[in-house]
């Protein structure tokens, strides 16, 4: 890998922070000054757990794949410590020992 893969691997772990504090801000918007979310009606709940959900799993997405690609980029020094758990789950989980 070349020097892009460490601006992708920030790029990646950015926008994970920022989806994530994205749904956090979204959430703080609901809620009224005693902490309870309020909602205009049934399905604008579910609408806005859908969204919720969505931003969560894709700043889950972003944020594994920046950490695995510096990981990777950098396994010589501290990446070993994130890459060790993806062999083990290699090893243990694809192929069945």
């Amino acid at each position: 890998m070349e020097w892009g893969a460490e601006y992708i691997g920030v790029l990646l772990l950015a926008l994970g922070v920022a989806l994530t504090l994205a749904r956090r801000k979204r959430r703080f918007d609901r809620t009224n000054p005693f902490g309870v979310e309020q909602f205009s009606s049934y399905w604008g709940k579910l609408s806005a757990n859908i969204k919720d959900g969505l931003l969560r799993y894709l700043a889950l997405i972003f944020l594994s794949a920046g950490l695995v690609i510096l990981g990777f980029r950098f396994e010589d020094s501290w990446g070993w410590i994130i890459t060790l758990p993806v062999y083990l789950y290699m090893l243990f989980l694809l192929f069945g020992l």
